[in-house]
């Protein structure tokens, strides 16, 4: 039987969380990426409820039905909202982090910030940072497959061009990104929903406008911000799909000691692409449980 799923509501005074609930023990809290919500991290939660641990899965900032007019869209202002989330609900105790795409920066980031209280971190589909940074800089076949990225940077035009003929072009993308559908149908038409949402695709695209310079950075977040690409001073489980269409297994590969200070397990996940943990749950979500289970 599937463990039950509810919702919360978690307000950190300058933005309000909605996020789903599963399972009872150590807190997890699951971030989704890009173009998803927190319903995509559902498969994780069950499967880290299941284990004894109490998952939670925030509707980052930007994604309805969380606030969607922020004042930034930063990886350092999403990594201060899942601190908020994890002190409000498991306030001065150890937690742990899970995070796909954008969310796997956001776990990151926040792990570096509070490394004395995250027990592990996981990742989904997006390297380190500063490996991504490096790869980038080279130029090659990396830079070419984030164009996206960069289409993302010019207001209006992108919002119409990733909402047009319903998503038409998001579809598209992660067709490319991965080699079998990451969502069924109900799935994407949820996630097409939120982001049809008045704001939201805009709110979307802002931790890459921020990334990429186009947005102003908030000055109150500047320390913050600044340790960004930091490395890692917790135990990391990073898990990538042998078939991404959007970051190379190369680029994955790269990651070691310097990113993470301490154990560091590599998954490749055959027959996947960027969703690896919808793709392949039957190795990633084992994976999961295993690895903070030993934590």
């Amino acid at each position: 039987m599937a463990p039950a799923i509810s919702p919360g509501v978690c307000d950190l005074g300058n933005v309000e969380l909605h996020y789903l609930e599963a399972g009872v023990g150590h807190l997890v809290v699951c971030l989704h990426g890009f173009p998803d919500h927190a319903p995509g991290m559902v498969s994780v939660m069950g499967a880290l409820a299941d284990a004894g641990f109490r998952a939670v899965a925030p509707f980052m900032r930007g994604i309805a039905p969380s606030t969607v007019r922020a004042e930034s869209y930063e990886t350092a202002a999403l990594a201060g909202d899942t601190l908020g989330i994890a002190n409000a609900l498991a306030a001065g105790e150890d937690f742990s982090l899970v995070g796909h795409d954008i969310g796997a920066r956001v776990a990151l980031h926040a792990a570096v910030l509070q490394s004395d209280r995250v027990r592990g971190v996981v990742t989904l589909g997006m390297p380190h940072p500063a490996v991504m940074a490096d790869a980038l800089a080279e130029g090659g076949q990396q830079l070419r497959r984030v164009w996206h990225e960069f289409v993302a940077l010019s207001p209006g035009f992108a919002e119409e061009l990733f909402a047009r003929d319903d998503h038409a072009f998001l579809s598209a993308l992660m067709a490319t990104w991965s080699p079998t559908p990451p969502m069924g149908p109900q799935e994407w038409r949820a996630v097409r929903r939120t982001l049809g949402v008045r704001g939201v695709m805009a709110a979307a695209l802002g931790p890459y406008r921020s990334l990429h310079g186009t947005l102003s950075p908030d000055p109150v977040l500047a320390a913050s911000a600044a340790r960004a690409a930091d490395p890692v001073d917790v135990d990391a489980l990073v898990v990538f799909g042998a078939d991404d269409g959007y970051v190379l297994g190369d680029t994955h590969r790269r990651q070691g000691d310097a990113q993470f200070l301490r154990q560091l397990v590599l998954m490749e996940a055959p027959a996947a692409g960027h969703w690896p943990h919808r793709e392949r749950p039957d190795l990633v979500l084992p994976a999961i449980t295993d690895f903070l289970g030993r934590r």
